[in-house]
């Protein structure tokens, strides 16, 4: 068992250098979309910090497993800007991505705003393959290096809704060597994301709100994330998720004063490899308004 769940490991990750540069997956990413678009820098307060650790395929030696932080603030005018920093490791291949946001928004309406955002920054890597023990006992090259990024995103959003369109990683000539050999290999792959969600008052205490992320990789199936999720008295929420052909996943989360979020979910895969590959994913929101900033949305609950 162990050692077929080592060889999917092994796929998994040679697949990765050899085909597309993969951005993470989140099951809370309706609180961790800084990092898959930089147009949301800003949009939810005067100050935002965010903590998220995810990991995969539980008591499996080698399994991913990504830790984030970002923070975000935004100035008069409409400018936001902020950081991110995006661990990642996958058997012994690591990655440790920061980079720098910043967006600009537009008021459309009274309770309308359109923001634009830029991300920028570098990754830098590095696995020892030279050690592992490969399912056709083969010796692979380890790999180390670095690769700049830049990305773009878009974002309108109102008291109600939201729908945003992000290329986190524009350069597709990313490029690492090996150590033993100095060749380099390219990832030329871009990851698309659409993310769009509402609310819904059903009664005076429960609020409804449905969200989606769509994914799009060329050499890859499309990536397709539905969540429905319930708040009660704006200090409970839980709800379920579902990743087509991929994953379910409950959620349930703790508000403290509208401004600080603790949020548990539960993810199971839905395909069978031989063993139990649930996921598990904690994530810790602060969001503090300190003062009112007439280009930003007159609203406390924005909920995303």
């Amino acid at each position: 068992m162990s050692a077929k769940i080592n060889s999917v490991l092994f796929l998994i990750f040679f697949n990765l250098i050899s085909h597309a540069q993969q951005a993470p997956h989140y099951t809370q990413y309706v609180y961790n979309m800084q990092v898959l678009n930089p147009a949301f820098v800003g949009a939810k307060a005067d100050l935002s910090i965010s903590l998220l650790s995810r990991k995969q395929w539980v008591g499996v030696e080698g399994a991913p497993e990504t830790n984030t932080f970002s923070i975000s603030g935004r100035a008069k005018n409409g400018l936001g800007f902020g950081a991110t920093l995006i661990n990642d490791q996958l058997g012994m291949f690591k990655s440790t991505a920061i980079n720098i946001d910043a967006s600009y928004t537009i008021p459309t309406s009274q309770y309308g705003r359109l923001s634009f955002g830029l991300k920028g920054g570098m990754t830098i890597f590095n696995s020892n393959n030279a050690n592992q023990i490969t399912p056709d006992n083969e010796v692979y090259p380890s790999v180390k290096g670095h690769f700049p990024n830049i990305g773009f995103g878009s974002l309108y959003y109102s008291n109600t809704f939201f729908i945003g369109f992000s290329i986190p990683s524009l350069l597709k000539g990313s490029s690492f060597r090996t150590i033993e050999t100095s060749n380099t290999i390219e990832f030329k792959n871009l990851n698309y994301f659409m993310v769009t969600g509402s609310h819904f008052q059903l009664s005076e205490d429960v609020l409804f709100k449905p969200t989606a992320l769509i994914k799009h990789t060329p050499t890859l199936p499309l990536s397709i994330d539905l969540n429905s999720n319930f708040i009660y008295k704006n200090k409970i929420e839980a709800g379920l998720s579902y990743r087509h052909k991929n994953s379910i996943s409950a959620f349930f989360a703790l508000i403290l004063k509208e401004k600080y979020r603790l949020g548990y979910s539960y993810e199971y895969q839905l395909a069978n490899y031989g063993g139990n590959l649930s996921s598990h994913e904690i994530i810790l929101r602060i969001d503090l308004n300190l003062k009112r900033n007439t280009a930003w949305l007159f609203h406390n609950k924005c909920y995303f």
